[in-house]
């Protein structure tokens, strides 16, 4: 999986919370995403800001069908 140099941290802090072992990979992705986007400054709240922070790959709508599930 292609990650940015920060996201590996992000994904092994999860690692070692065990949270791979309750979740897949897919939602493993977008949380290191999401986490990067949170902690990003600028970031006001908003779903295009999560999307645009995080340099996410989906499509918006993709993050957004993520938090209606």
């Amino acid at each position: 999986m292609n990650r940015l140099a920060h996201h590996q941290g992000i994904h092994k802090f999860f690692t070692m919370l065990g949270l791979a072992l309750y979740f897949s990979k897919p939602v493993m992705k977008h949380l290191v995403h999401i986490v990067d986007a949170l902690t990003t400054k600028g970031f006001a709240g908003t779903l295009t800001d999560l999307h645009h922070w995080s340099f996410h790959p989906n499509h918006r709508t993709t993050l957004s069908h993520f938090f209606t599930k």
